[in-house]
This record gives structure tokens, sequence and C-alpha cells, in this order.
């Protein structure tokens, strides 16, 4: 049996030279952030970051305004950088 261990090495340690792979679909939240200007952007940002405001507060001043968005797509996108999370970074 030929020695392929040489091989494995280097193909393991190529793993470790490229970019992680997209976990899942695009985040809602990061879509519409992209989309708005920036000002509206940074206030999103915000609420995101103040838990008094709820996911669902958030996800229906959202709506309506046209940007369709559920609470739970809220909810993971601030949990952004953890394992339940949404990809975006945190």
């Amino acid at each position: 049996m030929a020695n392929t261990n040489g091989g494995l090495m280097a193909a393991l340690a190529r793993l470790t030279e490229q970019p992680p792979a997209p976990r899942g679909p695009r985040c809602t939240v990061g879509a519409i952030l992209d989309t708005i200007d920036d000002s509206t952007a940074q206030t999103l940002r915000a609420l995101l970051d103040t838990r008094t405001v709820s996911a669902t507060q958030i996800a229906d001043a959202l709506t309506a305004h046209g940007h369709r968005v559920q609470a739970p797509a809220v909810a993971r996108h601030r949990r952004r950088g953890a394992s339940n999370g949404c990809r975006c970074a945190p």
C-alpha cells in the first residue's frame, strides 16, 4: 500500500488557507442593511444591539416599510457570529 500521508497532510493544510464556505442562504437582515441608506442602516444596527427593542418590533417596522422580514430572522441576525446565528460578520 502506498504512503499517502504526505498528500493528505498537504490537502489538510490547504483547507486552512481557503476562506470559509458560506453557511446557508443570505441573511435577510444583512441584505436589507446592504440596500438602505447609510444613516438608516446605522440606526437599524443600533436597534439590533438594543435588547429592549424586540425582534418582532424591528421586523414589524421593516415590513411596514417594504422590507419583508420575520422576527426569527432578526433574532438570528442578532446572534451573528454565534453557532446558531446568521453568517454576517459580528
